[in-house]
């Protein structure tokens, strides 16, 4: 069986957070037994982009300070880092407040440019992946998404927050590669069973920061900050993400990434299989707004080409009152199908849209909205993908 530690926590309050914390250690059978004296350990953050704290998007600071103040007292060798969409690193992390505790409790940030080739023998599309060394070498890595909803992936939590070894725009040209959501799916787990194999006999550490989450249009801006009151702790993604989507009541079958992390026994995604100790989640009630129009595997199946997805699926719009003309959705967009000119605002060339919503991921203003689904869409899809 695996465990999924569930602790209900209702403020980002330093020594409260860090007893919650060491609770959790306690019932996956102690922090001492995951992280030996001297080890390295990495601190992998959720830090998608410049975004401030109070919109929930990137790991609180104070989750992180408390982290960190339990990992230093068994070792000092401590890095802290993530690769940002498009912004640099420290740019974002000072927007977001992480560096000041980063600087505060005197940690070592990564050299997001230091790379290594990690390979999956079981792969089933992509067999190699060139992701941030440190992350991959170190004795002891701590992998801490937020509890939020996801336009493209439904939700994105555990297993979704590791995308994050590869660097800033390097993540564009898998999303070309990977371009409909099942194949992205597979994608991610070929990343992440690459990953198992490279630290194979070395700990992975899930700490999922929910106290307060993110609903509707998330990962970003379009998402809404929700007290969800929680922190999620398992030595097991797969199994963190299954029991995370059932703690704030969404719909388990449209975990494309999960259902088939499970499949490949990358973890265990039945609850059956899952020991969940702590605290009752039931009693908080939680029910998390879905992305808009999410579809279960039976309506990704349908729309796997990219004429299906024209024909069937909504696309970016730019809302104009919003839009401050920046640029950072062209500059992300995978393939070029948006664009910008200057003093202009954005174009998207929807023929070319692969509906990724990497344009709304990294918008700064929620500028960047769904448009309606086209009428065929809703004739194929409506009743047929609940």
């Amino acid at each position: 069986m695996s465990k999924v530690v569930v602790k209900i926590c209702e403020e980002y309050n330093l020594e409260i957070i860090k007893t919650k914390l060491l609770e959790s250690f306690d019932l996956l059978g102690g922090i001492n037994n995951i992280i030996k004296p001297n080890q390295s350990v990495f601190l992998k953050v959720n830090c998608l982009g410049a975004f401030d704290e109070t919109k929930a998007i990137t790991t609180n600071p104070v989750f992180l300070k408390a982290i960190i103040q339990i990992v230093k007292e068994i070792t000092p060798n401590i890095i802290v880092g993530d690769n940002p969409a498009t912004k640099e690193m420290i740019h974002a992390l000072k927007k977001n407040g992480m560096y000041k505790v980063i600087e505060e409790e005197n940690i070592t940030l990564f050299n997001p440019k230091d790379f290594i080739q990690i390979e999956n023998s079981s792969y089933k599309i992509y067999n190699s992946f060139e992701v941030s060394k440190s992350m991959v070498e170190s004795d002891v890595l701590i992998n801490i998404p937020k509890l939020k909803t996801h336009a493209l992936a439904y939700m994105t939590v555990a297993e979704k927050n590791l995308f994050g070894l590869i660097y800033g725009l390097s993540k564009a040209a898998w999303h070309v590669k990977a371009a409909d959501p099942l194949q992205f799916g597979e994608m991610i787990n070929d990343l992440y069973g690459a990953l198992l194999e490279a630290r194979k006999g070395k700990p992975i550490l899930n700490i999922c920061d929910g106290i307060i989450g993110l609903e509707g249009e998330g990962p970003s801006t379009g998402g809404t900050p929700i007290n969800s009151k929680l922190i999620l702790t398992s030595l097991d993604a797969v199994s963190l993400d299954t029991v995370a989507v059932n703690s704030v009541g969404l719909d388990y079958d449209k975990m494309f990434i999960t259902k088939i992390a499970g499949k490949r026994n990358y973890g265990k995604n039945d609850l059956k299989d899952i020991t969940i100790l702590g605290d009752d989640y039931k009693k908080l009630n939680l029910e998390f707004i879905a992305p808009k129009d999410s579809m279960s595997i039976w309506g990704l199946k349908l729309i796997r080409h990219k004429f299906v997805r024209n024909l069937f699926l909504e696309h970016p719009v730019i809302n104009t009152e919003l839009c401050i003309k920046c640029g950072e959705c062209a500059k992300i967009c995978p393939p070029k199908a948006m664009t910008i000119n200057s003093k202009e605002f954005p174009k998207v060339q929807t023929n070319q849209c692969i509906r990724c919503w990497c344009c709304a991921e990294v918008c700064p203003q929620n500028a960047i909205i769904k448009s309606k689904r086209p009428l065929l869409g809703k004739i194929f899809l409506k009743n047929r993908d609940k």
